[in-house]
Formats: C-alpha cells, structure tokens, sequence
C-alpha cells in the first residue's frame, strides 16, 4: 500500500493532454451490473420501507395509512413540534460543513505541498478521528468542555465541533487526492511569478480543486445531519437536533412518527446532494469549455 502511495497520479498539468478511454470487457461489465441491480434492489426495499412507514399509525402494529405522523410533526407551529430541531440542526451542519471542508483542505495542503519532519505524524493523527467510537469523543468532549476557562457544554458550539472534528478527515483525504491529481509545476510557476502561497491557494488551486471540495461538503453536511453517536451526549433543549428528536420518539414508543421524520431527513439530503451534483456538473462543464477554447 505505502507503494502505490508514493507513485505519481498527476491528472492536471500545465500541459495539454486527453487520454483515450479503454472499454471494459464485457464479463466485468455485466458482473457489475448485476452487483449494482442487486445494490439498487436492496435499498429500493430498504427506503421504500421507510417511506410505506412513514405513512401509517404505527409500523409492526397499525398499518393503516395516515397523514397524523406528519401533522403532528410540522402541524404545530414553528416553534414546536419538529421544526426546532430540523432548523437547528441544518444550522448546525451549514455552518459545520465548510469549515470542515475548508480545514481539511488546508491540512492536506501542508501535507501534500509542504515537506517538514513530522509531515507523516500529522496526517496519521487527523485520521485518528475515525478510530475514536463516537459515545467515547462525545464524553470527552463533556469532560474537556465543562468547566473553565473553556466551558462550551450544553452551547451549540461544542455540537459543531463535534460535527467538525468527526468528519474532518474526509476533508483531508478529499483534499490529498484532490491535490495529488495537480502537478506540482503548477504552484511553481506561480511563485516564479512572485504570486505568494495565499494567492497560488485561491487563484489556482482552489479552482482546480472545486470538485473534491464541493464533495467534502456534501458528505459532511449529510454526515453532520445523520450523526448520532457523539452528539447525544452533548445535545440539550436549547440545542436539539434531528437524530436526538427521532430518538426520543423511539423512546416514547411512537415509531411512526420517528419513520416519518426519518422520511423527511431523507428527502432534505437527497435535494442537498442533487444540488452539490449539479454545482460539480457545472464546473466539470465550464472546465471542459475552458480547455477546448484554449
């Protein structure tokens, strides 16, 4: 692994080139159309299920169809209901997502660009994020949070944070492919022309990196909205989001209104990944354009 680590995927340069694309053979063509029918069969059931749910008294024991588990969602007004959490936790994972995003691309950047002892050390250590359950960073978030001079327990800051910290390593990893596809040729024409590190960022690689950028905010501010683990410990009443409410009613015995809530978390993040899908369209498109008038 460390071997194909090292080698050269470089896919921008500063030099024209288009490769031709190879067709697959026919096996493995049909092989993975049968894995990919397979996978769409099993989630068609699986979210089908959800939304048939959704839409009855009471899943596994009333299975008469309703609008009530809606009603009583989002029929009480904005300020009850489920419209405190739904707002705030798409609060929460708007303003988590980018930083997220944004962090990542800067640590990736150090790593990919920059060469410094310790460079291997750091990047292992953003990844240990992964490796920490999230029951145990959510009590340690409490622990390190709840007295002076840093006391953020039961704020809405400590719940981005938390949101921020748990996905920021797709962020990176976004941001090491993102770079490791740029010729490096590319940064340093620009410091030949007395362009500073800042400027080589926005003017050059951040365009380039529009892609992978916007698909590491996609997944964090899906994973931002879906998070349960960590966030349970740290959420209150004045901080509610989504998966905690859906908890809650899970509790109280009420499935379909969980279901039905679980339906509309769905329907939210699908329009939020359609959106994103066209903006990566877009630039693929205008890139395209760019280099065919060049």
């Amino acid at each position: 692994m460390s071997h194909y680590s090292k080698r050269s995927y470089v896919t921008v340069s500063g030099k024209s080139y288009r490769g031709d694309v190879q067709p697959l053979p026919v096996t493995l063509v049909w092989s993975v159309v049968a894995l990919l029918a397979v996978w769409i069969a099993f989630n068609a059931l699986l979210y089908g299920s959800i939304f048939y749910g959704s839409f009855t008294v009471n899943w596994g024991v009333d299975y008469t169809l309703t609008l009530a588990n809606f009603t009583k969602l989002f029929g009480q007004g904005m300020s009850d209901g489920a419209w405190p959490s739904l707002l705030d936790t798409l609060l929460y994972a708007g303003i988590a997502a980018p930083i997220t995003a944004i962090f990542g691309l800067l640590i990736a950047w150090v790593v990919v660009r920059q060469q410094f002892k310790g460079k291997k050390t750091i990047e292992f250590t953003t990844m240990l994020c992964f490796a920490v359950p999230g029951t145990v960073a959510g009590v340690s978030y409490i622990l390190a949070f709840n007295s002076a001079p840093v006391y953020l327990t039961g704020t809405a800051a400590i719940v981005i944070i938390s949101m921020v910290m748990r996905n920021v390593p797709v962020g990176i990893r976004a941001g090491i492919a993102g770079l490791g596809q740029i010729d490096k040729s590319l940064d340093e024409a620009s410091l030949s022309l007395r362009a500073g590190s800042l400027r080589t960022i926005t003017h050059i690689l951040l365009p380039l990196l529009r892609p992978a950028i916007l698909s590491a905010l996609i997944y964090s501010f899906v994973r931002a909205i879906t998070t349960v683990s960590a966030i349970v410990f740290l959420v209150t009443p004045d901080t509610r989001v989504a998966t905690a409410y859906i908890l809650n009613r899970v509790e109280d015995g009420e499935y379909g209104v969980a279901i039905a809530y679980g339906s509309i978390l769905i329907v939210v993040m699908l329009a939020i990944i359609f959106i994103f899908d066209w903006l990566i369209g877009e630039s693929r498109t205008s890139r395209s354009k760019a280099k065919n008038q060049a």
